[in-house]
């Protein structure tokens, strides 16, 4: 069982902010895949994973968006004026239904948002709404969790890399890191979480994550 980063007091309030938070986003304009990969490589998702306090009562599903929105490049997103302009009919939407669902998954699980995005895409969540929102949440974690070792786009380490626009070498030579190691990572020929504590953390610090990013999730 995964270690709890903060009192299940709090789970209901936190699934229902990420909730609302999806989907006043998407109410605004916001692609939600594209929305979604923003949200689980901010300072929002890794609070909430360490169990910040001020992030779990806080902040509203709308302060969520504002602190999404205004800590990425305006260049990602449409006109911020309509953040404050939409109106969000409070229904159990699959926008809502599948933040609140994966911000408990995250909670059961231990694996960061981004770990579990890069294993199962948002768009597959949402698909899911339609069979699964009137079920006891006990399904949707199997299916999930099934889909997490099963599923996978291709390693953290890989994904993050190249969000950053950095090539292995570039990411090598700044980290400090033989380039045949990043090479043997990505491929999964060596055990990324078995490297050296010292090594993630020269790798983190270049591309801006947390060491635990970087982990792999196991079957």
């Amino acid at each position: 069982m995964a270690t709890k980063s903060y009192d299940t007091l709090y789970l209901s309030d936190v699934c229902e902010n990420v909730g609302a938070m999806f989907e006043y986003a998407v109410a605004c304009g916001y692609s939600p895949s594209l929305f979604w990969e923003r949200f689980v490589n901010s300072v929002v998702a890794k609070q909430i994973e360490r169990g910040n306090p001020k992030y779990l009562t806080g902040y509203s599903g709308r302060d969520f968006v504002d602190i999404v929105v205004s800590t990425q490049s305006v260049r990602t997103f449409r006109d911020r004026g309509k953040l404050f302009s939409a109106t969000v009919p409070l229904s159990f939407t699959p926008y809502y239904w599948a933040g609140w669902a994966l911000t408990r998954l995250q909670y059961e699980s231990g694996y960061s948002f981004f770990q579990i995005n890069n294993c199962l895409p948002i768009d597959k969540v949402i698909n899911w709404y339609g069979t699964l929102h009137e079920a006891d949440i006990s399904k949707f974690l199997t299916i999930a969790a099934e889909a997490l070792t099963v599923e996978k786009k291709e390693t953290n380490l890989k994904a993050i890399r190249k969000a950053r626009g950095l090539s292995q070498q570039k990411l090598a030579s700044a980290a400090g890191v033989d380039l045949r190691s990043i090479q043997m990572y990505e491929q999964k020929r060596n055990d990324i979480n078995k490297a050296q504590a010292e090594t993630l953390l020269k790798i983190s610090k270049i591309l801006g994550c947390q060491i635990e990013d970087l982990l792999e999730i196991q079957p």
